[in-house]
């Protein structure tokens, strides 16, 4: 009696190239599945990328009112800013508003600015920065100053007690209120969850419509296919490599859709609020390291789902009798 002999497996690089070939062939076919991969991951993107811009444009706004009211409390105290004196204690670190107004302090034309101890006498107010509890009391810090006034960044901050015998009533403290209060920190939190609740569902929409249409994309290859399915399992072909090819197609169709959907969805929501707010304040204040985090899980979100899209067509696939692939006309 003849023994069967084992059945070959086809390598993966085989699988590949008759992928690649299927993809050139139906190639009108394909770009239908990559149209619905792009649609669906430009939607997600693009609402990622304007959640992204919107953040960047309302912190650089609030920063931007921060430093200018802290510069107007300044010359309100002490006029214009030029040639005068200003001394500085830091606690703690600073915010992004403190250090521009540092900035802009330093570049201030006759403007001197040292620590409390080294100006004493000379110094017309001493600016209290940082987020961190003082080391010193109001009293030790002014000393010397003939008209003290302290400009504190930070409405309740812990100073220590003054010295025996010395007047906190001589010293003036006025507040920046640079921080933000509870209260707007509860409502930019409220906000926060909202944005991100609304991002959440458009992606869940979007994955939805992504999965929906590259499957209906992939069932309408399979019928298209079905000689061509039964004439490669009459010459051997196993199941496994039929559902190999389908993956594999799936695979690259996805990453090619995603990769255009990710450039799309982020170069129109930045072209869109570029042209409102200028393409300058966006490109300063957009937090580059997560738009590059948010493409990167676009790129490879909109590839998994093409491929868990493609299981079942590919499971329709490899299930399918050699004989009765033959017998169908499409």
């Amino acid at each position: 009696m003849e023994q069967i002999g084992k059945q070959v497996k086809l390598p993966l690089g085989r699988a590949l190239q008759i992928a690649v070939q299927g993809i050139r062939i139906r190639f009108g076919r394909s770009l239908v599945t990559v149209s619905g991969v792009v649609l669906g991951v430009a939607f997600f993107m693009s609402n990622v990328t304007s959640q992204l811009i919107k953040q960047a444009i309302a912190d650089e706004r609030e920063q931007r009112q921060t430093l200018n009211l802290m510069l107007t409390l300044m010359k309100s105290e002490i006029g214009d800013l030029s040639g005068k004196t200003v001394a500085l204690a830091t606690f703690g670190e600073t915010t992004v508003s403190e250090r521009d107004l540092l900035a802009v302090l330093r570049k201030t034309p006759g403007l001197t600015l040292g620590a409390p101890e080294a100006l004493g006498g000379k110094a017309h107010l001493l600016l209290v920065l940082g987020a961190g509890p003082a080391t010193a009391s109001p009293d030790i810090l002014t000393a010397g100053m003939a008209q003290p006034v302290l400009l504190d960044s930070l409405a309740e901050r812990a100073y220590p007690s003054a010295k025996p015998g010395s007047s906190l009533a001589q010293v003036r403290r006025e507040l920046f209120f640079g921080r933000e209060s509870e209260e707007q920190a509860d409502k930019l939190k409220t906000q926060a969850e909202q944005a991100t609740f609304r991002t959440l569902w458009i992606g869940i929409i979007s994955i939805l419509v992504t999965i929906i249409g590259i499957a209906n994309a992939l069932l309408m290859s399979v019928t298209e296919r079905f000689r061509e399915i039964g004439t490669m399992k009459c010459l051997g072909a196993m199941s496994a490599f039929i559902r190999k090819l389908f993956l594999i197609e799936s695979a690259m169709l996805g990453f090619a859709g995603a990769v255009i959907g990710t450039a799309l969805g982020t170069l129109l929501s930045f072209a869109g609020y570029g042209l409102t707010f200028g393409f300058g304040l966006i490109t300063a204040a957009l937090n580059v390291g997560g738009l590059l985090v948010a493409a990167a899980a676009c790129i490879a979100g909109g590839t998994v789902l093409s491929m868990l899209a493609a299981i079942y067509p590919a499971n329709f696939a490899a299930r399918m009798v050699p004989a009765s692939a033959l017998r169908t006309n499409v």
